[in-house]
């Protein structure tokens, strides 16, 4: 084995793995039609890198202008198959001047690149590209086959690795290596998450003449009281996750008009709050669903019974006609992988192999593509990579490039160990 792994790591060029994050750095693959930039290019840099690496491959459109690369090489004879997952969306930089570089300039300083997508997650798709081509040039024969997911619409909805698991690419695969920023760690667990909208309807009127309406904003009300509910419940029922803390029910846009201009003197007859739940092991989706949804009805019938009581009081008489529907925009479950599974096992021996500490385990905060292939496809799932995981999503967004190296390395030592 050691020889092997010598064979592996010898494959592995610095030089290589920091250009190619640098060229796809400098790709601004932010999902914006508006502006006109998507994943295609990213994805094509890719396809080019695996038709000049020699491994089969193939493009997907799982969405106009948004492509999967899928690459495949069979190391040989065995039943298992082992992704490494990475995706080419990134997020929008914002106002590119409260940058101090280059958002699309993998600026290199201090031995960090800086740039949309370095850390989250272009260095550590790189690093499994890097990885992936190690295994195979080593000429190390191995017993399986890898597959690389190189994704798209992480970011939002997800529609890449559904689209991957739709076209059957998922159905042969055994164990699956996510490539986000974890700083080091090996994540075996990750959050589930459920995105709610409530949209409310009342009536609108003039801001002077409240009466003549029927004001959204005490439902909104109603329902963020409710949310703090729910969460405090959760958390005095299933106490705070060993790995991924506490679970959370998060108001997180407001919106009231729910379209349109706002006016100071209108009252708007319609709003939007949306909510994003995130779930530790042992808690029930449909159980949560069903809470947020009588939630839901209580807000509306006690905002009723405060514009009836309000009305009796002012001697007035209107239409009490205000709704409140609750719509699942996101319904993901928490994921979990037991620590002794051969994956965790190969990835716990590689980190080991590598840093020469014991390897530290822990979860993912926030949700990735593996939650849908461990929940649709049944798919044992590891969260690996370099970054430090508060990095992401800021501006001066940036990767430590030893680090990079460091879990290119680790990358290619736990296929090894996977696949022998």
């Amino acid at each position: 084995m050691k020889d092997a792994m010598s064979k592996v790591l010898a494959q592995i060029d610095r030089e290589e793995l920091i250009s190619l994050v640098a060229d796809l750095v400098r790709i601004n693959s932010v999902w914006d039609p508006e502006a006109g930039s998507n994943e295609q290019p990213a994805a094509e840099l890719v396809a080019a890198w695996a038709q000049e690496k020699g491994f089969a491959f193939q493009m997907e459109e799982a969405a106009p202008g948004r492509p999967n690369v899928i690459i495949t090489w069979q190391g040989g004879p065995g039943e298992r198959t082992l992704m490494f997952e990475g995706h080419t969306d990134v997020v929008t930089p914002g106002d590119p001047a409260a940058w101090t570089v280059d958002p699309f300039g993998a600026e290199i300083k201090d031995g960090r690149m800086y740039g949309r997508g370095s850390c989250d997650t272009k260095g550590n798709l790189a690093a499994m590209l890097i990885a992936m081509a190690a295994l195979k040039d080593s000429g190390v024969r191995l017993q399986g086959a890898i597959v690389g997911g190189v994704l798209c619409d992480e970011e939002d909805q997800m529609q890449g690795v559904r689209h991957f698991i739709d076209q059957g690419h998922a159905d042969q695969v055994t164990g699956a290596v996510i490539c986000e920023p974890q700083d080091g760690l090996i994540c075996t667990s990750q959050k589930g998450a459920i995105r709610v909208e409530f949209f409310i309807s009342g009536r609108m009127s003039h801001g002077a003449m409240p009466l003549s309406g029927l004001n959204t904003a005490p439902a909104v009300s109603e329902l963020i009281r409710g949310l703090q509910r729910l969460e405090e419940q959760a958390c005095e029922r299933f106490g705070r996750d060993a790995y991924l803390g506490w679970p959370s029910f998060t108001p997180t846009v407001i919106q009231a008009p729910a379209s349109g201009p706002r006016q100071l003197n209108v009252m708007p007859g319609e709003a939007r709050l949306l909510v994003d739940v995130r779930t530790v092991s042992g808690q029930n989706h449909q159980e949560i669903i069903a809470g947020l949804q009588d939630m839901a009805c209580q807000a509306e019938a006690g905002c009723l019974e405060h514009y009836t009581r309000s009305d009796v009081r002012l001697e007035i008489e209107r239409d009490r006609d205000l709704g409140i529907t609750t719509s699942i925009l996101t319904d993901r479950p928490c994921t979990f992988t037991p620590e002794d599974h051969p994956l965790v096992l190969a990835s716990d021996q590689a980190s080991r192999e590598i840093t020469g500490k014991d390897p530290e385990h822990a979860g993912v905060p926030g949700a990735t593509d593996g939650t849908f292939l461990w929940a649709l496809k049944d798919i044992p799932i590891v969260t690996m990579g370099a970054g430090d995981r508060h990095v992401p999503h800021q501006k001066d967004e940036w990767v430590d490039l030893d680090q990079l190296l460091e879990t290119a390395r680790i990358y290619a030592l736990t296929g090894l160990h996977y696949l022998s």
